[in-house]
């Protein structure tokens, strides 16, 4: 490239600048940065700043390989992973930093610019996300509205259905359940009592309108 050939003067005789130009070997530049070595061990190297190397890096890497551009593609195995411990495993981003072993702020980055929105600290906002905006294929579920999700979700734990029941039914996964389990627990108040009429064990989500309940929600449904 011509920039790099040292035939050619970089120096602006109306511009001479506070510090002396730094000409760099492009070829070392080239096959340090190929070896994978850290911009930072690059800049020691040619003891000139990170901000050279990476102005330096953008004219003589192509862009399909830009170590940057693979950092944040879908298809590096590590971003996959990331992906799967957040949606699937609903694990926070501060546990996927100590599990993949980078940073908080990076695994924050890497989900947006992968496309996934993030729950929001201690899924103080987990009620107001579908399975579906974490989910990256193409799946279809049953009940796509968020509303209609939460209430069925909540209603099959009242009744006390088993978490793989619930997976079946919702067509999420047991991780996905549990995660919403805890998070309900810690928003509503629910109670168990025995059923007066199936003499089954049922849950109830209790208010100051309603403090107590007979008959579960499938008798109710039932007699009405």
């Amino acid at each position: 490239m011509a920039w790099y050939d040292q035939s050619i003067d970089f120096k602006n005789p109306k511009r001479p600048g506070f510090h002396k130009r730094i000409i760099l070997d492009a070829d070392k530049l080239k096959q340090l940065y190929y070896q994978g070595q850290l911009i930072e061990n690059i800049a020691s190297y040619f003891n000139c700043s990170i901000q050279t190397i990476r102005r330096h890096l953008k004219f003589l890497i192509p862009k399909n390989l830009q170590r940057y551009k693979f950092n944040y593609s879908q298809s590096n195995p590590v971003n996959q992973r990331i992906i799967k411990l957040y949606t699937n495993h609903h694990h926070s981003t501060e546990k996927i930093a100590e599990i993949i072993e980078l940073s908080g702020k990076t695994v924050r980055k890497r989900l947006h610019r992968l496309g996934i929105e993030l729950r929001g600290r201690g899924f103080k906002n987990l009620e107001t996300f579908h399975p579906k905006q974490f989910n990256r294929r193409n799946k279809q579920y049953t009940i796509d509205d968020l509303a209609t999700f939460n209430q069925k979700f909540i209603e099959y734990y009242c009744l006390g259905y088993p978490k793989k029941k619930i997976a079946e039914l919702l067509q999420i996964d047991k991780r996905t359940v549990s995660k919403r389990i805890n998070y309900f627990r810690f928003q509503y108040n629910f109670k168990s009592r025995f059923c007066k009429r199936c003499e089954n064990i049922f849950r109830f989500i209790a208010t100051k309108y309603q403090r107590n309940a007979r008959i579960c929600t499938k008798c109710r449904k039932n007699a009405s």
